[in-house]
């Protein structure tokens, strides 16, 4: 049973309805791409809904398939751009100088 859920996931919430392979490394890889575009989405909307207003919050689900399609709105388009600088500016804070 647990087999069946572990799938049903994987289809609802990676958007994988189809295997594009037979072999076990096809599988894998299309499995592994989709898990990491799945966390990264999950990361940047998890951050991102902090700085959208309440009433223009949506679900997880929505926000994903809003970028796929070029939609998002434009509150979600700040709120995503603000914490990408924020993430990026960061990382080039932690960079050690080299000389």
């Amino acid at each position: 049973w647990g087999i069946e859920v572990f799938f049903r996931w994987i289809k609802q919430n990676l958007n994988v309805p189809v295997l594009f392979g037979t072999t076990m490394n096809a599988v894998f890889n299309q499995l592994f791409a989709a898990l990491m575009t799945y966390v990264i989405l999950k990361w940047l909307y998890d951050h991102s809904k902090s700085f959208v207003i309440p009433c223009k919050r949506m679900p997880l689900i929505r926000f994903t398939e809003q970028i796929q399609h070029d939609q998002l709105q434009i509150e979600w388009i700040i709120a995503t751009t603000k914490v990408l600088e924020k993430h990026v500016y960061l990382s080039n804070l932690k960079k050690p100088v080299s000389g």
